[in-house]
């Protein structure tokens, strides 16, 4: 089926947006922290899917992250279509490549365009206290570069209102170069690598990130934006911040979680 929604916490009748919704055809997980609620709190939204699909993005297993309706944790979008767009230069346009994506890069390489670039073994639980996912990314990337990456995002709800989201890849076999995670950031962006946390801030909105640091190292760079599409959604500039793993053997394993939730703007 196209569809098929599973609700968590209101009632069947009760009004507003469900408070999760998993589409299989094309693996979009959406959920939010507050049932039937439009914009309060935590929205997330993951995509598994594959590179193959119309207007394609190198993008699987990336997500997006909102705060009481404003976007922190974003996708850039199409930029001004132009005839490179529809031919064999597509992806040298930086917002449809995976560099400029919330996902994964190992070795420092990115994803590859087609069909069988795709998330595998998508595994879907939604219940009252949230709602997750899990796939293996490997087969996003050139054949043998990684044997497994395994990606749970997480939408989690908590008695106390405090919910939070918290992504995690757990890697079999890291290759040579060790990895990098990109995170694409909308706002006013403060970073404390030292102490594994980042601020990012919108219209009176604050979400924090947090990481271990001593297992991946902090690197910031601001994107100015000329297109007027893209201007006209994020304003003059975007943020990278990329997460590298840090003396990262070959072969070894990787198990690393980010965590995504509201903070108190600053006085």
């Amino acid at each position: 089926r196209w569809r098929t929604t599973r609700r968590a916490g209101p009632a069947a009748g009760a009004s507003g947006p469900d408070p999760a919704v998993w589409l299989p055809r094309v693996q979009l997980l959406v959920a939010r922290e507050r049932p039937g609620a439009d914009r309060d709190g935590l929205a997330l939204a993951f995509k598994g899917g594959h590179n193959g699909e119309r207007h394609n993005h190198l993008d699987v297993g990336s997500y997006t992250v909102a705060l009481d309706g404003c976007p922190l944790v974003v996708d850039v979008g199409k930029p001004t279509y132009t005839a490179a767009s529809f031919g064999p230069d597509r992806y040298r346009a930086w917002p449809l490549r995976s560099d400029w994506h919330n996902v994964p890069e190992p070795g420092g390489r990115g994803q590859l365009p087609g069909e069988r670039y795709r998330a595998r073994g998508a595994d879907v639980r939604i219940t009252a206290d949230g709602a997750a996912c899990t796939v293996d990314l490997a087969a996003a990337y050139p054949a043998g570069l990684v044997r497994s990456w395994r990606r749970t995002v997480r939408l989690v709800r908590t008695a106390g209102g405090a919910g939070y989201v918290l992504v995690r890849d757990d890697v079999r076999q890291l290759p040579a170069g060790g990895a990098l995670l990109r995170h694409v950031l909308a706002g006013e962006v403060a970073v404390d690598g030292d102490a594994g946390t980042a601020l990012v801030a919108a219209r009176g909105r604050v979400l924090r990130m947090s990481w271990e640091p001593g297992l991946l190292a902090a690197r910031v760079e601001h994107r100015v934006l000329v297109d007027p599409q893209l201007r006209a959604s994020w304003g003059h500039s975007l943020t990278r911040l990329t997460l590298a793993t840090r003396d990262a053997a070959p072969g070894t394993g990787l198990d690393v979680s980010v965590r995504f939730e509201a903070a108190e703007p600053p006085h």
